[in-house]
């Protein structure tokens, strides 16, 4: 009994010792949603100037803060088409942290032509980073909406971080592991 305690112990040690080598990946569901100025296209997007920080929840809360009020002027942007691939959307700096999209695909482009105004929603997938955070996968849209064309109209964009499936099954990987290690263990010893 004592060496399947002994054996227990060291084995928790080491799972918990390879774990905080590494940083954790951001939660799921946390949300940054930023906002600025932008013309648009019926194929494109070019954004007027460094954009905001306009809210911020789970692990982008705990390292941006409560928002309101607004972060201003720290995000900055990239043009973008409707065929970009695995482009930096954005990059965001503040209060000593810095987050960043890299925007893998394009899953929709919808430009809504009107009178007097036209609206675009762009949805895609990339991979987001915060500081003292892994690398995780996410979702993301932007809707823009106003006159387009040459018009300096405003516009939002979400990005949500995915639930880290491969963290969660190697995890429990590792458990059933022990579990079995230990139970051979014991009908061993008997």
């Amino acid at each position: 009994m004592r060496k399947i305690l002994m054996g227990s112990t060291a084995a928790i040690a080491a799972l918990f010792w390879v774990a905080s080598a590494n940083a954790v990946p951001i939660a799921a569901g946390s949300q940054l949603s930023t906002n600025g100025s932008d013309t648009f296209t019926s194929t494109s997007v070019s954004f007027v100037g460094p954009g905001n920080i306009g809210g911020a929840s789970g692990s982008f809360a705990t390292d941006f803060g409560v928002i309101p009020p607004e972060i201003i002027g720290v995000v900055t942007f990239t043009d973008f088409t409707n065929a970009s691939t695995n482009f930096q959307l954005y990059t965001a700096t503040a209060l000593g942290n810095t987050t960043t999209l890299v925007a893998a695909n394009i899953t929709s482009f919808v430009f809504t032509p009107g009178t007097p105004l036209q609206s675009i929603d762009v949805k895609g997938t990339g991979t987001l980073t915060l500081s003292g955070f892994d690398s995780t996968s996410g979702n993301w849209e932007l809707t823009s909406q106003g006159p387009g064309g040459a018009a300096t109209v405003t516009f939002s964009e979400t990005s949500v971080a995915a639930a880290s499936e491969p963290g969660s099954i190697g995890l429990f990987a590792s458990g059933l592991l022990l579990t079995g290690w230990l139970y051979n263990r014991r009908r061993r010893d008997q």
